[in-house]
């Protein structure tokens, strides 16, 4: 990693070193969250390609409803399909219910007390 994916490291994953830094999940990142610089610095050193890659092995939370829109069509790569999204009721050990905020009563937040 050179001098300036390293900085781009330090200001956007602050919480790891930089070299514990995966390269696609900086990508992801900068995606989201970076400056048109950062975005220019990726795409110069690791290339569009890895962006697409980025895109394609993204995970829930990586990218907002915004910017996952924008590089689907960015990209040309449509129809842009839905965010990924996390299955927390997959295990056999949580129940669908629990999550089922449909079958609840509304709760008027004037009156609730």
């Amino acid at each position: 990693m050179d001098q300036e994916l390293e900085r781009i490291a330090r200001s956007l994953v602050w919480w790891k070193p930089p070299d514990e830094v995966e390269a696609g999940y900086l990508v992801r990142r900068v995606m989201e969250m970076g400056t048109e610089n950062m975005v220019r610095c990726i795409r110069d050193r690791l290339g569009e390609a890895a962006m697409r890659e980025a895109l394609e092995n993204a995970e829930a939370g990586n990218f907002s409803e915004l910017s996952w829109n924008y590089w689907h069509v960015f990209f040309d790569l449509r129809p842009t399909p839905p965010l990924p999204r996390r299955r927390v009721f997959d295990s056999p050990y949580v129940s669908a219910k629990v999550g089922n905020t449909a079958a609840r009563p509304a709760r008027d937040v004037a009156t609730a007390g």
